[in-house]
């Protein structure tokens, strides 16, 4: 076991800090200020199957869009319940204009995708130069870099310049992941694909060839596209790093459960195998190659964080994932003595090394993310482990402890049970005070204009929810109700709400929200602050509105400190526009990107409809 002064030295030559947790696997973070960089997520897409999309937003953070070329079929589902952009191989592209953020000195790319067996050329295009030619029939389609002597993938015949790394391989007609990195610093190159043999070539120089566009799914011939893509495209995730080998091992164990193929090496997250019970959503995981190569932070896109891993050794990983159950606490029946009911959905792990054999990590820190599960007492909380991995936790000892974080997050530190192959879930002793009931994915309350204030939500999952009611407060003490509507009783789909408080107070006020169950059982969101001035002046200036691309926003320096847009219920769309800061006074929003119909703009202090034509 490691000292804690080891513990820290290990944490701070990490490439990702404690922040960073929530990006694919548990890789980077998504909040626009770590090394990922650009996260395609075909899942993020809103579409019914078959629609043709022609936006493509990255979730990295960095707001990295792609919202120009000709746009891709979008296919739900198209692979393992996951959806896909499906393109034709003779028009179908996205681009984005160059963009030096995604021309990074040093970079590591992975893409998750599956070419057409009778394709004859599969692109995926950086900026880094105006010729690029991604395979043949055999099927790589990943290419992302400077200069096609040095960096394109080929499996066909000989004498051809490109680098014949993987002849006589080949994925055509199957799901796959590729992966490409470079460092600068050594001039190496590494390739590899679904972590099979690694292509490595040092020395290698880098001339970018001008400011050439990033296309996904054609090549770039000057201005004009070709080499199409033909096939489908799930995923494509880029950092402006090298990443170390540990974090590429968990990325493409992520991408491999996600998508449902094997690794041809280092496949060590086996849980979402059919016969584990597909235990295949929202992977992430830590481990250590050795002192250079680790990772000791991961979240990824579920609700669980393991970090401080007491006795992460050399060639040691802890990975997990959930069977996508029902994130409430509804099961009622199989739980132990003294817990009233847990969450339906159950995480597995694996405790492995890079040969797939049992190890100990030693203790680890679970952090739980109940932001939105309205009301919590720490002390209801419960941990369950089945520790004799027979697939029931009745026969188990809860686990008690827990502490709150803030914000939400709730910690069980020091948990020692866990080990290779088994399962976990979080309970509750006492429905009344903690029922962990409806997934509140986003509540939020903003004034509309001098006499309104709109109030939205979203939920993920609801359990005998009956109904919603939002209240208000002038003193955060004493609440009263505005408005009441059904809840949806019993659903696992995305649903959002929003009413409009039409008599709110004047000045500062509270607002939450009830919900309530059928057994008359009821939670609390957290609560919002709304500050809405009925009888002064606003002091900015919008327009045009109707804006057809590009709203321009005039007001005092600190009304622009802070600028956003929503939809109608209440959704944060900022991610899909471009803000430019003219002036201290002046700020230009680009909402091409924004489908026709109405919105909120919201600066600092005062909130307006907007319409987008």
């Amino acid at each position: 076991m490691r000292t804690f002064s080891t513990i820290l030295t290990l944490l701070m030559i990490a490439p990702f800090g404690l922040f960073a947790q929530t990006g694919p696997g548990g890789v980077g973070s998504t909040n626009g200020s770590s090394n990922l960089i650009l996260w395609m997520n075909a899942n993020n897409i809103a579409g019914s199957n078959g629609s043709t999309i022609t936006s493509w937003a990255d979730a990295s953070g960095y707001n990295h869009n792609f919202t120009s070329g000709n746009g891709a079929t979008l296919s739900k589902p198209a692979q393992n319940g996951n959806a896909a952009l499906t393109f034709n191989g003779t028009s179908d592209y996205f681009e984005r204009a160059y963009t030096a953020a995604l021309s990074p000195t040093n970079f590591t790319i992975f893409s998750a995708c599956n070419v057409t067996s009778s394709a004859s050329y599969k692109a995926i295009y950086s900026n880094r130069d105006n010729d690029v030619v991604l395979g043949n029939t055999a099927g790589f389609i990943l290419y992302a870099g400077p200069a096609i002597d040095d960096w394109s993938f080929w499996t066909g015949s000989t004498g051809n310049p490109w680098d014949q790394i993987f002849s006589g391989v080949s994925t055509a007609g199957n799901w796959a992941s590729q992966m490409i990195s470079f460092d600068n610093s050594s001039g190496t190159k590494e390739l590899s694909m679904q972590r099979g043999t690694v292509y490595t070539n040092t020395g290698v120089t880098v001339t970018p060839n001008g400011a050439q566009p990033m296309r996904i799914g054609a090549g770039n011939n000057e201005a004009a596209p070709d080499f199409y893509f033909d096939g489908s495209i799930g995923e494509i995730i880029m950092y402006n790093t090298v990443l170390n080998d540990a974090q590429k091992i968990i990325v493409e164990n992520y991408l491999s459960a996600k998508y449902d193929y094997v690794l041809n090496s280092e496949d060590l997250y086996e849980q979402d195998d059919n016969t584990n019970g597909d235990y295949d959503f929202d992977v992430a995981g830590i481990g250590r190659i050795d002192a250079a190569n680790q990772h000791t932070d991961s979240k990824g896109n579920g609700i669980v964080r393991i970090l401080n891993a007491t006795g992460l050794d050399n060639d040691e990983f802890l990975l997990w994932g959930h069977d996508n159950g029902v994130q409430q606490a509804v099961n009622n029946s199989d739980v132990p003595a003294g817990v009233a009911s847990r969450f339906a959905r159950v995480w597995r792990v694996n405790e492995v090394n890079t040969a797939g054999s049992p190890v100990d990590v030693g203790s680890i820190d679970m952090q739980w993310d109940l932001s939105g599960f309205g009301a919590v007492t720490t002390s209801d909380l419960r941990l369950l482990i089945d520790t004799d991995n027979d697939g029931i936790f009745a026969d188990e000892t809860p686990i008690a402890g827990a502490v709150s974080l803030g914000s939400g997050i709730y910690a069980f530190n020091g948990v020692s049970a866990i080990t290779n192959n088994l399962r976990f879930t979080l309970a509750t002793t006492n429905l009344l005070q903690t029922p962990l009931p409806v997934t509140l994915t986003m509540f939020n309350a903003v004034p509309v204009n001098k006499n309104n204030v709109l109030v939205s939500w979203q939920t993920s999952t609801q359990f005998n929810n009956a109904l919603f009611t939002v209240q208000r407060s002038k003193d955060n003490i004493n609440w009263e109700d505005v408005k009441t509507i059904t809840g949806a009783g019993n659903s696992n789909d995305i649903l959002n709400y929003a009413v409009t408080d039409e008599t709110p107070y004047n000045g500062i006020s509270f607002y939450r929200l009830k919900q309530t169950d059928i057994n008359n059982v009821h939670s609390y969101s957290v609560i919002k602050t709304v500050n809405l001035n009925k009888t002064g002046k606003f002091n900015i200036n919008v327009y045009p509105n109707p804006v057809v691309q590009l709203l321009t926003i005039k007001a005092d320096e600190d009304e622009l400190q802070r600028v956003s847009i929503y939809n109608m219920q209440g959704q944060d769309l900022s991610k899909l526009v471009t803000l430019q800061k003219i002036s201290p006074a002046q700020v230009n929003i680009d909402v091409s990107n924004l489908k026709p119909g109405m919105y909120i703009l919201k600066t600092n202090s005062t909130v307006q409809k907007i319409t987008k034509q």
